[in-house]
């Protein structure tokens, strides 16, 4: 059985760093934006395209060719006018650069869709030290994990590094917008977990789902002690 989750520090996420706003960053956006307290940073240097828009769920027909979190920022302050937000127009793809605009946060939400840019979120949390949420959808399949540096696995525990050759992506596989939302939405849950310190997080446990089949399995982890993440200080309170 996994063990509940130790009490973090008190509000210890309360700001939380985004990255990406594309599908799933707009679904675990809009989920954390009604949550009392909350300051989050969003982090994405794209533009609004008229594809992206059956899964993004903050934007609409009449912002094409705006900057994603300029709009998303605008939508969730009418939804949630308390909400502390903080757009930010940045292409963050590296460790040092994810780890410098990430600092005082207290959890990093991983909702990038390339293999690159999630190992380099993986490893911008472990030299912060905060709590990542690891979130991927990618044509019928998604997957959530969350990382506790130096307590849980991380993503290079399970695979190393990235692939040597880009996989499917959304751009050349296409993702279900259902699916995009219901990863994002459970990424939140995650945050919401760490939040409060309640519940079970998905820590050592990688949590698969099948759009079609509806089938859902969490596949048991071991941290890896040859892992770089587990030389590292351990979780820092913002």
């Amino acid at each position: 059985m996994t063990p509940l989750l130790p009490p973090p520090a008190p509000a210890l996420p309360a700001s939380i760093f985004l990255l990406g706003a594309g599908g799933l960053g707009c679904a675990a956006a809009l989920a954390l934006s009604g949550l009392p307290g909350i300051r989050l940073t969003i982090a994405d240097p794209d533009r609004i395209a008229i594809s992206n828009l059956h899964r993004q769920i903050l934007y609409s027909s009449g912002d094409i060719d705006a900057c994603k979190v300029e709009k998303a920022a605008n939508r969730l302050k009418t939804l949630s006018s308390p909400l502390e937000i903080t757009p930010l127009v940045a292409r963050l793809d590296t460790p040092e650069a994810i780890a410098g605009a990430a600092r005082g946060h207290g959890a990093l939400l991983d909702a990038t869709d390339n293999f690159p840019t999630r190992f380099a979120a993986n490893d911008a949390a472990i030299r912060l030290g905060i709590p990542l949420v690891h979130g991927a959808a990618t044509a019928l399949a998604g997957q959530l994990l969350t990382i506790l540096p130096g307590r849980s696995a991380c993503l290079r525990c399970l695979f190393g590094g990235p692939p040597p050759l880009e996989g499917p992506t959304c751009v050349n596989a296409g993702v279900l917008g259902p699916l995009v939302g219901e990863v994002g939405w459970l990424m939140a849950m995650e945050t919401v977990k760490l939040h409060t310190g309640t519940g079970q997080l998905l820590i050592n446990r990688l949590l698969t789902i099948h759009a079609l089949t509806g089938r859902r399995r969490a596949v048991p982890l071991r941290p890896n002690p040859r892992c770089p993440c587990h030389h590292q200080p351990g979780p820092a309170t913002p």
